[in-house]
């Protein structure tokens, strides 16, 4: 097994940990002589290094069975930190996204179509939906007011 076979075994593996969350069988130790020059530790290491709230790997916001609203927490850090949710919905359906933090807000909403609309915090989107997919939901601290850490609430009504 030549070195790029290596490597490429190695980058499915790592694909497949992200994906489904799973520590795969890598794990426990290479399988042959070749493939001990990759630590496993460093492949898994690699592939969950993923935060919750990054662009990467945004929150999502789900509902109860039946239920029209759903809502996220997380952290916001200062004027730099940011953090992403999603929602998923289907066009003509009309949503609505507010922002509550333990200071001013400012959240934004991208479609699946590449439209984006967003204010500062409070209710920051109340539209019909252009189409179908997941709603990417960028929350910031707003640069129009004081400096703050802390708690932030994003609560999505669809309907």
């Amino acid at each position: 097994m030549n070195r790029y076979s290596v490597v490429r075994g190695l980058l499915s593996v790592i694909v497949a940990v992200a994906i489904s969350g799973a520590v795969p069988a890598l794990a426990a130790g290479p399988r042959s002589a070749s493939q001990a020059a990759i630590a496993p530790a460093q492949a898994i290491q690699a592939a969950t290094t993923c935060t919750a709230g990054a662009k990467a790997c945004p929150i999502r916001i789900t509902f109860a069975t039946g239920a029209y609203s759903g809502q996220a927490h997380s952290r916001l850090t200062g004027i730099h930190d940011q953090k992403w949710f999603v929602v998923r919905a289907r066009a003509g359906q009309s949503m609505i996204v507010i922002v509550k933090g333990a200071g001013a807000t400012r959240g934004i909403v991208y479609a699946p179509n590449g439209t984006s609309s967003g204010q500062p915090g409070g209710r920051v989107y109340d539209s019909v939906l252009p189409a179908s997919g997941d709603y990417r939901i960028r929350v910031t601290e707003s640069p129009m007011g004081e400096g703050w850490s802390g708690g932030i609430d994003v609560i999505v009504v669809i309907y």
